[in-house]
């Protein structure tokens, strides 16, 4: 990767060992032993290529070790960086390049949501998603299949009509007490969903109400055995102060840490499972989540992220040791703020999970009130309509175009003037001039 500066522990300093050409500092990883039992292999090279942008460092090359490679995004890319980095071993290949079998995968959306407070993300989730099925099914080759909205608060609400759904019922209150930590129903609604589904699909996307789908969505996973997913960079089972806790959790109560580096950095979502997976992690999973819950100490511990802990450490426990982690899965604006990722590889979803605030002259204010701002969290009722555009002079494409993906939404979706005021869906025989909405859901269903 040209351009390109990669992140990771050394193993061999640059500062003292140079090379000619990339390809020699390539090789060197590859042959480099480490100096120690303990000590790391290499699998993550740098070199600097470029004399007047490298100056002193003219010709370094690094030797590094970075757990999990591509869930990492670079520490420095563009045209004013000298480096040139690589991958080497079992990470080095993209997902999408790497030899499968070629056969086509298509995959069933399943979307789970609590009730009312996402409403209307789901509504705006669903919209995008006909969207862009309705493209899919133009090319050759598409994978996107059907939609499934898993409600887990175990009664109908006024969008069963509106979007496909299945109702599951909550954890019951003998299990844990309902005031805590809803999310642990996500895990029980999906074991149940997996125990009566009935789909077409052997594949499964796992999404949630807040993800926007910016294109239509390939299946990333490679092989049926080798789920695929989007890395989240605060899982990590592999650091020292979580490998006492994680070995609670797997067959014999002990782990080590080479072992613990194997666990995905990733939660439910976004994640491509098939559906022989499905079936055999979701009791797993269900059960892991409830026991972390009652650890004290795991509880404490991991905190709001306890569930997708117990997801990627279940996969492990069922024999799961590769995951393809594919960062440009998903773009969280404002931290993502183009529309692609490093060499031009363009983003699928936008989840809008974080505050969006903005001075008046475009700056970035986090932490603290714009004078623009967008959070979801603002938008319970009424939901959002006519959203105003971000500060002229505002240098995020991705918020831009999050903003400009809502609009469309509640634009095109009919009676959503009546949503607004009622917070209510009714019977709507609204025409929305050129509109696909109506369209796409009829051939959807």
């Amino acid at each position: 990767m040209e351009s390109t500066e990669l992140w990771g522990d050394v193993v061999k300093w640059g500062a003292s060992f140079h090379t000619k050409t990339s390809g020699e500092c390539c090789d060197a990883c590859l042959k480099h032993k480490p100096a120690t039992v303990d000590g790391h292999r290499c699998n993550v090279w740098v070199w600097c290529g470029i004399r007047g942008l490298c100056g002193s460092q003219y010709q370094e090359c690094w030797l590094k070790y970075l757990v999990h490679p591509k869930a990492t995004k670079p520490a420095r890319e563009g045209p004013d960086v000298g480096w040139t980095s690589g991958i080497v071993g079992p990470d080095a290949q993209d997902a999408a390049d790497s030899p499968a079998d070629k056969k086509i995968r298509k995959y069933h959306v399943v979307t789970t949501a609590q009730g009312s407070a996402v409403h209307w993300q789901t509504r705006i989730h669903y919209y995008w998603y006909l969207k862009r099925k309705a493209d899919c099914d133009k090319a050759p080759n598409c994978e996107m299949g059907g939609f499934t909205r898993l409600l887990h608060s175990g009664q109908p609400d006024d969008l069963m009509d509106e979007v496909p759904t299945y109702v599951a019922q909550p954890l019951p209150e003998s299990v844990v007490a309902h005031e805590y930590y809803p999310v642990l129903n996500r895990p029980y609604a999906l074991l149940q969903w997996v125990q009566q589904a009935n789909i077409p699909e052997e594949y499964v996307l796992m999404s949630e109400p807040d993800h926007i789908f910016l294109q239509p969505i390939p299946n990333f996973m490679q092989r049926d055995d080798r789920p695929a997913a989007f890395p989240f960079f605060y899982i990590e089972p592999h650091k020292d102060e979580n490998l006492p806790t994680v070995a609670k959790f797997v067959p014999g109560h002990t782990i080590t840490k080479a072992d613990a580096e194997t666990i995905a950095p990733i939660g439910n979502s976004p994640t491509f499972l098939s559906m022989k997976q499905m079936r055999e992690l979701m009791p797993i999973w269900h059960n892991m989540s409830v026991e972390i819950f009652k650890d004290k100490e795991a509880n404490q511990k991991w905190g709001w992220v306890q569930e997708m802990y117990a997801f990627t450490i279940s996969l492990y426990v069922i024999g799961v040791r590769h995951v393809d982690l594919i960062l440009h899965l998903m773009a969280q604006p404002p931290w993502d703020s183009k529309m692609t990722m490093g060499h031009n590889k363009s983003y699928y979803i936008c989840h809008y999970t974080y505050g969006n605030d903005y001075s008046e002259d475009g700056r970035h204010t986090p932490g603290k009130y714009g004078f623009w701002r967008f959070d979801k969290r603002t938008y319970i009722k009424p939901p959002p309509r006519h959203l105003g555009d971000p500060p002229e002079k505002m240098q995020n494409d991705m918020v831009r175009a999050l903003i400009g993906h809502i609009n469309e939404a509640t634009e095109n979706i009919p009676c959503w003037d009546a949503y607004y005021k009622t917070g209510r869906i009714s019977k709507c025989d609204e025409k929305v001039p050129n509109s696909t909405y109506l369209a796409a859901k009829q051939r959807h269903r």
